[in-house]
């Protein structure tokens, strides 16, 4: 695919089994009860004002998610709480991903700060302009684009297939999609399209000091 701009089992009677119709509808809406109250205080956690709110706005507390890397390692947002972190959102066949990682920006930054207390993270969004594959994945943060030869240094940062769909979380639209968070976990950064090392490396400092 060429880079781009991702046996039936029957069900039995419920009154067969002895089951009483009636308290499975009781069980039916006590359950969708729940599903509604859990995304109404998700919208109103979404929602809130103040230092803590959790949002994807600057200011906010970015929303927590745990995602599993290619590697089969567990990672987990609210772990690296006392870190400065980027959540890079992008795709294996996304062009502008690919200039960015020939650009060495993202690793020279990584590589520079790593010691001090920053975390990448790369989420693949899968679909047309990336991969379902996480051989393909690990290829790329090698260097290697699809069906391509080297054409970067190795990063040092894991990459994770978007299972869970973070990005619908994040509402990432426009490949690449970073959001720089503080140690607090505050998102203080949204940037869409290609980074400059200069650009980057000057606001990591900032939040480093």
């Amino acid at each position: 695919m060429g880079r781009r701009r991702c046996p039936a089992v029957r069900e039995r009677d419920p009154q067969a089994r002895g089951v009483p119709r009636s308290v499975l509808t009781v069980a039916v809406l006590v359950a969708a009860t729940a599903v509604v109250l859990g995304v109404l205080l998700a919208r109103a956690g979404m929602n809130a004002q103040g230092p803590d709110a959790i949002g994807i706005a600057e200011g906010q507390l970015a929303p927590d998610f745990t995602i599993v890397d290619v590697n089969g390692t567990a990672w987990n947002l609210a772990a690296h709480r006392g870190q400065v972190v980027l959540i890079d959102f992008m795709g294996v066949r996304c062009e502008s991903c690919e200039r960015e990682m020939a650009s060495d920006a993202l690793q020279s930054v990584f590589n520079r700060h790593a010691v001090h207390g920053l975390a990448f993270l790369s989420i693949d969004v899968g679909g047309a302009l990336g991969t379902e594959s996480g051989l393909e994945a690990w290829r790329f943060m090698q260097g290697f684009p699809p069906g391509g030869t080297r054409q970067w240094g190795p990063a040092e940062w894991p990459i994770a297939l978007d299972l869970p769909r973070v990005q619908t979380t994040y509402q990432a639209t426009a490949f690449p999609t970073k959001y720089l968070l503080d140690r607090t976990g505050h998102i203080v950064w949204k940037h869409e399209g290609i980074v400059t090392e200069a650009d980057l490396d000057a606001r990591i400092q900032a939040l480093l000091v």
